[in-house]
């Protein structure tokens, strides 16, 4: 795997900019957003409803050109910085909306297009370890946005230049790399493939869902709330994502983690680690102790579910890794969009402990069918070798 690494340290960077930055720094610069175009929460929460929902068009249609990983990698970056580059001149609340749903489509076009790439250039038994560490490029760019934010937080515009720029760098740097070697996925992929094939999934695909319903709350709002609720000041407020994104990079074991521990148990620690972050946020926003810890514990639990789902994917559909992940990407992003949508319609209607230890059962919720998915593989697994 060391004579991969540029090409893994172009993948984790184009995960960093389109999910890290693209997509998920929408929720660091919602304070900025609101005081600019006069956003109410859930306004808020339906742009980033509207931006989860771009991901899963995306993410669709990535799955069909899995014979074109290159090509997909390339509309990854093309789309998140076109939209990046909307942001920063967005004039109205309605330019900002569709340009944050432009961006959210590049993380849409990345996974399944990276996932196929990895496949091709790293073997197993490394190729587990080497999607988890691309897949961690989330926290790296969490961790970026949050010096971003707090330098230019009255000059949010700038900052989505800078951030359609990495963009642009880290596809060139993901196409300069990687060159397919064999000619694995010219002969395989979307011809043999049919919807049918992922019946299997469904059970993952129900937990992705719920997971991703039960993360809307720390996403999207957990920065206003931590700066209105916990009166953290804006460097603060900065520090406790920056803290979410540097847990996250841990996310990069999860491959090990499914390894030594198998996919229920890594699947039941990662919801258990949200749900547990996500009440303590809400319950207790001016103790830095919950807030920075629960921070962290948030972003380490998220990328590494997210982890989980790409084996997950691997397991279940060996041949079709790349549509199975969109697939559970989308069923976590749909999550995602119907979340930001419940919890800024409670927040608007109640205080944000019960709009968040909602949010904390969502999450435990996505372990019962976790359960069934997962004892499924077995059986996957048993009817191939028969």
């Amino acid at each position: 795997m060391r004579t991969q690494l540029p090409f893994i340290a172009g993948a984790t960077a184009l995960i960093a900019a389109t999910y890290g930055l693209a997509r998920f720094g929408y929720g660091l610069f919602v304070p900025a957003f609101s005081r600019s175009f006069d956003l109410t929460p859930a306004v808020t929460g339906t742009i980033s409803s509207g931006s989860f929902v771009a991901y899963c068009v995306a993410a669709a249609a990535a799955y069909r050109m899995a014979r074109a990983p290159r090509r997909t990698v390339f509309l990854a970056g093309a789309v998140a910085s076109a939209g990046s580059i909307g942001v920063a001149l967005s004039g109205s609340a309605m330019i900002l909306a569709t340009s944050m749903l432009i961006a959210g489509a590049g993380a849409g076009f990345a996974s399944p297009g990276l996932v196929t790439l990895v496949e091709e250039r790293i073997s197993s038994p490394d190729a587990a370890r080497a999607q988890a560490v691309v897949n961690s490029g989330t926290g790296f760019g969490l961790v970026i946005a949050g010096p971003l934010a707090l330098i230019l937080t009255d000059q949010w515009r700038t900052a989505w230049w800078i951030i359609a720029a990495i963009n642009v760098a880290a596809t060139v740097a993901v196409l300069t790399t990687g060159k397919l070697s064999t000619a694995r996925t010219r002969t395989g992929g979307c011809a043999s493939f049919r919807l049918a094939d992922l019946k299997p999934l469904r059970p993952a695909a129900m937990a992705a869902l719920l997971a991703g319903a039960s993360s809307a709350a720390v996403w999207t709002f957990s920065r206003a709330l931590v700066t209105t609720e916990g009166r953290l000041s804006e460097s603060e407020a900065t520090l406790f994502w920056v803290c979410l994104g540097a847990a996250g990079i841990a996310g990069a074991f999860s491959g090990d983690l499914v390894t030594r521990w198998g996919l229920r148990t890594g699947w039941i620690t990662t919801t258990t680690l949200m749900g547990s972050a996500t009440l303590a946020l809400g319950a207790w926003p001016a103790s830095n102790l919950a807030v920075y810890g629960g921070g962290a514990v948030f972003g380490a639990g998220y990328v590494a579910l997210s982890g989980v789902l790409i084996v997950w994917a691997a397991r279940i559909l060996p041949d079709h890794s790349a549509a199975g992940t969109a697939a559970l990407f989308i069923s976590l992003a749909l999550g995602q969009a119907l979340g930001s949508l419940l919890i800024g319609a409670l927040l608007e209607l109640t205080d944000p402990l019960l709009a968040y230890a909602i949010a904390a059962v969502i999450a435990s919720t996505s372990i019962a069918p976790a359960l069934r998915g997962t004892s499924g593989v077995a059986a996957v697994s048993a009817a191939r070798a028969a």
